[in-house]
């Protein structure tokens, strides 16, 4: 059980325009891209998660494991001027 994480994703409700909020178990070894977006849901900005899996499906999250949360926090959200700024002349950016 140690692979599996937690994570609560959005699905269709039989409601119109309604949303469940519906918890799954992704094995983390077949994660292969968690991006932060926004989501528009119903007149309501929210703070969600972009996930791709290995067998290419995709699901918008709305709660992730705080391990990956933290991971992605890390890893803050920067122009390339900010970065250009703050790097050392010797220290190069690749774009490749």
């Amino acid at each position: 059980m140690g692979k599996l994480k937690l994570f609560k994703i959005l699905t269709d409700s039989n409601q119109q325009m309604d949303f469940d909020v519906t918890p799954i178990l992704i094995n983390e070894d077949h994660l292969v891209s968690i991006k932060p977006i926004k989501m528009m849901i119903n007149d309501h900005l929210l703070d969600g998660y972009w996930i791709r899996t290995s067998n290419g499906k995709k699901y918008r999250a709305v709660e992730i494991p705080e391990d990956l949360k933290t991971l992605l926090d890390q890893g803050e959200k920067k122009s390339l001027n900010e970065m250009m700024s703050s790097s050392s002349p010797t220290e190069q950016i690749s774009l490749q």
